[in-house]
Parts: structure tokens; C-alpha cells; sequence
């Protein structure tokens, strides 16, 4: 079992990568803004949503869900704390850093007050603000419904009549099984299985809407991790040449921005931030050589069809007596190549 800590999250993989679990940990996050890895987006009008830690009382995992539940702990929670009143104003906070295809999404939430609207729920399959599945229980509206945004236009919802209190919490979760969805409010089915082929994969993240101030605890995410194109390159890549040391591709996430190792002969070290040396190889589409006495590393740009660098490949090999920049760039260019042929534009390394 591999396992890898973030400030923010921990992620489980376990054996071959078939099953994974993120859990989202808000102790150690500054109370003043929204958790590392999440970004506040706004579908509609108004001002944006003020995302913040703070501490409430909450539920225990095996407790009921009541007000009067004494298995209560106090705990950071993620709270949206912005009463702005603008109609149709959906702030949302969204996990950027990875994208999900299948799995159960969960967590608890308390619809704390509200004029306009008393919600929350959760977001999955998130594309953009304008393109997204939610959930969302109402209290003003006594309603709990599944809804799909697509090109920021609301379909029609799936909903049925539910009693749902101020200041009590409930657990929600999401199973996403390929185009079908299982919903489950306080681990009971609130629908039949519902099915929808619009958005195969996509973000995850919380929903509010107008007025609503909401809190949110222990969400946590069981997923089927998702094999990228370059994840598969690094396995071909290392079955052809055995013997390297190292294997590291970055990329961004979109043109521009700060590259992560996306896929590794380690998987410890996904998510480890550019140097510098990097950041020239995509930016400038510079090659590096460096070399000690144990170990020679390269440092080569991947192209896109235009020849325009836009994201890295760094090899590691056993250093030898009389090496030299040039034969340790011919052990690592067919490597590039093996890669190269694959890739049109920054978006191949994704999906």
C-alpha cells in the first residue's frame, strides 16, 4: 500500500491502483481562506462565496444524525459564510487538483441560516461553472434533488418532498458508476438509480446557493483512480529501457501554468512542484544535463505538434567513467520519442 500526505488531503492507494480513497483533513488549514487545492467559483450574479474554516460541533461517524446526538465532536469544518442576497447566485468551491470519473463522494452538511435560500450540496463531474451535476438539500423549500447545469442552463430536476432542519446535520453521498448515479441522504436512497451520459468525468467540490450560509464536515472521496495517457508512458517507457534510475513527466494543468510531476516511476513523487530547470525546459524548451558521480540526470522538453514545448521529461541513469552530455542524451532521447509521437497538444498527457 503506497500512501502519500498532503498539507490538505491523504491519499490511500491500494495494490494496483483499482481502489483510492482522499480524505480531506481542514485541521491544519489557515481559518482566513479556503482549504489548499480548492478554488471558489460563482455560477450567476452577486458576489462570490467567502469559503472559510471554522470549528462547530459535529456528528461522530457512528452516531445519529440528530441535534441531540451526544456522540458530537467540535471540529474544523469548511463553512460558506457570504449572506449575499442575489437570487440565482450559486458560489461554489471546487478540489482542482484532480479530476474523478468513478466513485462515492460524501460528506455531512448543516443548513446553518438564510433568507432568500436555506441550501447545500454537492458538486461532481464539474467541468466549468457553467457545466456540472449537483445535489442539494433545501430547507425553506423542504426538498432534497439531483440537477445538471449544461452550458449554465438548469434542466429539469429530480426531487422529491424531504424535511429538513436548520442547524441539524445530515450525510449526503454520490456513487458514480460510468452514467449512472446512486444517491443516498443519511445513507438511505433518495432516488431510484438515475442515469445520464452528459459528463463522463470531472471535479468535485460543495454548492450553495443566494443567501445560504452552510457548513460542511469529514467529506471523503472513494474513487477508481484515473490512468492518464502519461501515467501508461512512464509503464512503456520503463518496459522498454528496465534500467532507469528515474522517470518523471511535468506538465501543467493548462498552458501557462505552474507545472507538477503528472506521472512517475515513483508515484510518491506525483504532485512535486517545477525547478527551475523545468520551468526553462517548458518554457524555453531548454535540455539539461546534470551529472555526479552515482547518477546522470536529463532534463528534456516535450513538444507539441507546433514544435512548442509544453510540458518536461526527466531521466535518471546510472553515471559511468567517461560519460559525457552527449551519449547521456542519446540514452534519453528515444525515450522522448517513444513519447513524442503520442502527443498533439497538452491535453494528450491528460486524457
Amino acid at each position: 500500500m503506497a500512501r502519500v500526505l498532503y498539507l490538505y488531503l491523504v491519499l490511500c492507494a491500494v495494490d494496483s491502483l483499482s481502489a483510492a480513497q482522499l480524505f480531506f483533513d481542514f485541521e491544519t488549514v489557515d481559518s482566513k481562506q479556503p482549504p489548499l487545492g480548492f478554488a471558489s467559483v460563482l455560477e450567476g450574479g452577486g458576489k462570490p462565496g467567502l469559503w472559510k474554516v471554522i470549528e462547530d460541533e459535529v456528528p461522530g461517524y457512528f452516531s445519529a444524525f440528530s441535534k441531540d446526538s451526544a456522540n458530537v465532536q467540535k471540529k474544523p469544518v469548511l463553512a460558506q459564510l457570504s449572506e449575499d442576497l442575489t437570487d440565482e447566485r450559486h458560489p461554489m468551491l471546487i478540489f482542482e487538483d484532480d479530476t474523478f470519473k468513478n466513485g462515492t463522494f460524501e460528506a455531512k452538511f448543516k443548513l446553518v441560516k438564510g433568507i432568500i435560500e436555506t441550501m447545500a450540496g454537492l458538486v461532481f463531474r464539474y467541468q466549468d461553472p457553467q457545466n456540472y451535476y449537483y445535489v442539494r438539500a433545501s430547507g425553506i423549500g423542504q426538498s432534497f434533488a439531483f440537477f445538471k447545469v449544461v452550458n449554465g442552463q438548469r434542466g429539469e430536476p429530480v426531487m422529491i418532498s424531504r424535511e429538513i432542519e436548520t442547524g441539524q446535520w445530515y450525510k449526503v453521498s454520490v456513487k458514480m458508476d460510468g452514467a449512472e448515479f446512486t444517491v443516498r441522504l443519511n445513507d438511505e436512497p433518495a432516488f431510484p438509480t438515475l442515469t445520464d451520459h452528459t459528463f463522463t468525468q470531472g471535479k468535485i467540490g460543495f454548492w450553495t446557493k443566494s443567501d445560504s450560509v452552510s457548513y460542511f464536515a469529514d467529506p471523503r472521496l472513494d474513487y477508481e483512480p484515473r490512468v492518464i495517457p502519461a501515467e501508461r508512458w512512464i509503464e512503456e517507457a520503463l518496459k522498454a529501457f528496465p534500467r532507469l534510475l528515474e522517470l518523471d513527466i511535468f506538465a501543467p494543468a493548462e498552458p501557462g501554468q505552474q507545472a507538477k510531476v503528472i506521472a512517475s516511476k515513483d508515484v510518491g513523487r506525483k504532485g512535486q512542484i517545477e525547478d527551475e530547470v523545468v520551468k526553462a525546459a517548458i518554457t524555453e524548451g531548454k535540455r539539461h544535463y546534470e551529472r555526479n558521480k552515482k547518477t546522470t540526470r536529463i532534463t528534456l522538453p516535450l513538444t507539441d505538434r507546433n514544435g512548442d514545448p509544453v510540458a518536461a521529461l526527466r531521466v535518471e541513469i546510472k553515471s559511468f567513467a567517461g560519460q559525457t552530455r552527449a551519449n547521456a542524451l542519446t540514452r534519453a532521447i528515444p525515450i522522448v520519442e517513444l513519447m513524442q509521437r503520442q502527443i498533439l497538444d497538452l491535453k494528450d498527457l491528460y486524457q
